[in-house]
């Protein structure tokens, strides 16, 4: 996927810095790109622990920094209770410190760009997924980091965004035997549909920002979460919530959309006291806290 972000990005005029940890694979990106008549830099430095240097490359390179695609990322199989701490932690160093680190690193210079772009790569993992809790973890957290990002970013001129993709790459390559599914996955939802929608959010006219998006086989959809009607108990007691474990379990229709922090909060308070919601009437919900 990484690969058909850089090449896209370079056909449409992006100069790229292809970084990778294996030298071996960004050199032949590069290599691909200058072909095609791109512009391309191969940096193998670690996104965990060496993420100013990443940043400095491109600088060093190109003068300034306008886009940034978070998309580093590993998978480690194994059930929480039988997986070594330090195979979870790696695929945190990995897919979270390291956008955190890149993320952070390149923010004045994205800020300074006048038209940054940041996109980060969360995935469906942070759904139930047994065996894979390290990455669900660690995708949960960048989906959590971009809804803050988003916020700050329109603050300072930076337009950032969240991507869940779906798509046919090396590692999604054994997770599947039905023929079919593969057949679609393979044929239907290659990494070219991901890297066009990249490409289109990074570019500096693009508006629409700000959201996580489900990204697949050139179809895309805003992910939100959502809180179902409250539930309250008859008396504050442990045998008060027995009285209503039903509706704590029940699915409902009837959803709300949350999108910050104070969007929640305001739910909850005039939840707890309806008259005030005269107070939270005129308040912008991304200016409260919890």
């Amino acid at each position: 996927m990484g690969k058909a972000h850089a090449t896209t990005l370079a056909s449409r005029g992006a100069r790229v810095v292809v970084n990778d940890v294996s030298r071996e694979h960004a050199e032949q990106v590069a290599k691909e790109i200058e072909a095609a008549g791109g512009t391309a830099v191969v940096d193998v430095h670690d996104v965990a622990s060496e993420a100013s240097r990443i940043v400095q490359t491109a600088l060093d390179t190109y003068g300034h920094l306008d886009i940034v695609v978070n998309n580093a990322g590993i998978i480690r199989v194994g059930l929480f209770g039988e997986q070594p701490m330090e195979e979870f932690w790696k695929v945190f160093d990995v897919s979270f410190k390291g956008t955190v680190e890149l993320s952070q690193a390149a923010w004045p210079q994205l800020v300074k760009s006048g038209s940054g772009r940041l996109i980060l790569v969360s995935s469906s993992g942070i759904l139930a997924n047994p065996g894979a809790a390290a990455y669900g973890a660690a995708k949960g957290a960048i989906w959590a980091l971009g809804n803050t990002l988003a916020q700050e970013g329109d603050r300072v001129g930076i337009q950032v965004s969240t991507l869940m993709p779906t798509a046919w790459t090396p590692m999604t390559e054994g997770a599947y035997s039905d023929t079919n599914i593969i057949r679609t996955l393979r044929d239907g939802l290659g990494p070219e549909h991901i890297a066009n929608f990249v490409t289109y959010l990074s570019h500096q006219d693009t508006t629409v920002h700000g959201d996580m998006f489900q990204v697949s086989g050139g179809r895309a959809s805003r992910m939100v979460l959502t809180g179902l009607p409250r539930v309250q108990s008859a008396e504050n007691t442990p045998e008060g919530w027995a009285a209503v474990a039903d509706q704590l379990s029940a699915d409902s229709n009837d959803l709300t959309q949350y999108r910050v922090t104070g969007q929640q909060f305001a739910d909850e308070m005039i939840a707890a006291n309806p008259s005030v919601a005269e107070a939270f009437k005129d308040m912008n919900p991304a200016d409260l806290g919890a």
